[in-house]
């Protein structure tokens, strides 16, 4: 054979196995059995799923890219109220205010990162200052809470106004909130307090930024904390100069978000651990809300078919039951994990995510307001070991990224009115011979 033949040959075979794996990831072993010993099942209602909507106890929130401020109150999931304490820093090694200084004012500036709700609605922020210690080593959650001076230093009316840029330098919106002058009076009176970066942290502990809560109908705006046009300044003059010194954010400095929920106060409020009531099913991150869901009659039907079963595909599909979805976008991805039976915070990582996001799935779908995951491995799991070896008491669906989006959305449950937009789960697979 000559050379060419050869090298014809491999490049012929490498084809060959190229193509092979450019399989869809739906169609995987589908081909193992003839098409016509394929057979599929649907579980769609209250006797085939039980499920029920949970409150997300907490989430992480430390150092987050963003920190969110705001207050709204959902026409479905009630009033979210978000606020975060953070450390300052020195934008200097140390500071000093000459002769005589006096403090003229003080400003907060927040760099809008983006925003949810409303913008349209008003709504009061205000400061105070942190009188704890703050870590960059500790752990910080979303129920939290720190201990905080009761002097208002800030006292301020906004409305969102996250693409209106002061000037033309920004590409971006900021928040000016104005401090009480007497924290920068309190800087100048201890001026020895601002000889090193470490030294004034132990002084100034940091801000707990909050909005009042209310009944108004407004937006959750996120702050980009590390921004270049993100600072607290104090503008003040001494007796040969009018200044101004910014005390900066940075990646190193400790902060955290504050996520309250108060689902009641919605018009027709959600009812939680209910396994009767489901006609709808909620999800909301940032610590909102979450869904739990099995499937009892599983290894019933498996005995009806005297276990001989190979799952070829298993996909949970859930159907919107919200149509205000250009007002309040839904989590952009959606998770499905198992439920650990021993906590409520721990989630059991699927086989099937290992596979990939394409076959997995997860995203919401705008053109039929569809949410879909592949579970194939997880059924098959569960059929052939029961639910105790697969260390999940059914399943967790919940928004991806929950601490860094207060996104929500709300699907059609297994006792749902519309009979076709139940949460099911279709299975495709094999009865296979002895």
């Amino acid at each position: 054979m000559t050379k060419t033949r050869v090298l014809t040959l491999i490049f012929l075979v490498i084809l060959i196995g190229f193509s092979s794996c450019r399989k869809k990831p739906e169609k995987i072993g589908n081909d193992l059995q003839p098409s016509n010993s394929l057979v599929s099942v649907a579980f769609s209602d209250e006797q085939d799923i039980v499920a029920s909507t949970f409150t997300v106890p907490k989430l992480s929130t430390k150092m987050l890219g963003y920190t969110f401020l705001g207050n709204n109150n959902d026409p479905i999931f009630g009033i979210s109220n978000f606020d975060f304490y953070t450390q300052f820093s020195l934008s200097t090694e140390s500071q000093t205010w000459g002769d005589n200084a006096v403090v003229d004012s003080m400003v907060l500036n927040l760099t809008y990162n983006g925003y949810y709700g409303d913008t349209l609605g008003y709504m009061t922020v205000k400061a105070y200052e942190v009188l704890e210690d703050m870590y960059v080593d500790s752990s910080y959650y979303s129920n939290m809470v720190l201990e905080c001076d009761e002097l208002e230093l800030a006292n301020h009316d906004f409305s969102p106004r996250p693409h209106t840029a002061p000037d033309t330098i920004l590409d971006r919106g900021v928040l000016r909130i104005p401090i009480n002058p007497a924290l920068g009076q309190k800087f100048i009176d201890n001026e020895e307090e601002l000889s090193s970066d470490s030294k004034f942290k132990e002084f100034f502990k940091g801000l707990h930024v909050q909005c009042d809560i209310n009944n108004e109908e407004a937006a959750i705006c996120y702050f980009n904390m590390t921004h270049s046009y993100t600072y607290l300044r104090m503008y003040y003059h001494n007796d040969t100069d009018t200044l101004h010194y910014d005390f900066r954010v940075y990646s190193s400095d400790a902060r955290f978000n504050h996520y309250y929920h108060d689902f009641n106060a919605a018009p027709n409020p959600i009812t939680f651990n209910d396994t009767v009531n489901n006609a709808k099913l909620y999800i909301q991150g940032a610590a909102g809300a979450r869904v739990w869901l099995n499937f009892p009659n599983l290894q019933q039907w498996v005995d009806t078919l005297d276990g001989h079963v190979a799952i070829n595909e298993a996909k949970l599909i859930l159907s919107g039951a919200v149509t205000d979805t250009a007002d309040y976008a839904p989590p952009a991805r959606l998770i499905v994990a198992g439920a650990k039976f021993d906590t409520d915070t721990t989630y059991a990582l699927l086989p099937d995510q290992l596979v990939g996001t394409e076959y997995y799935g997860g995203y919401y779908d705008a053109t039929d307001g569809k949410v879909w995951f592949r579970i194939t491995e997880y059924i098959q799991n569960v059929i052939q070991n029961g639910a105790y070896a697969t260390e999940c008491n059914g399943l967790l669906i919940y928004a991806d990224q929950g601490s860094y989006s207060p996104r929500r959305w709300a699907f059609h449950g297994p006792q749902s009115d519309s009979l076709d937009k139940r949460v099911r789960l279709e299975i495709v697979y094999s009865l296979l011979n002895d």
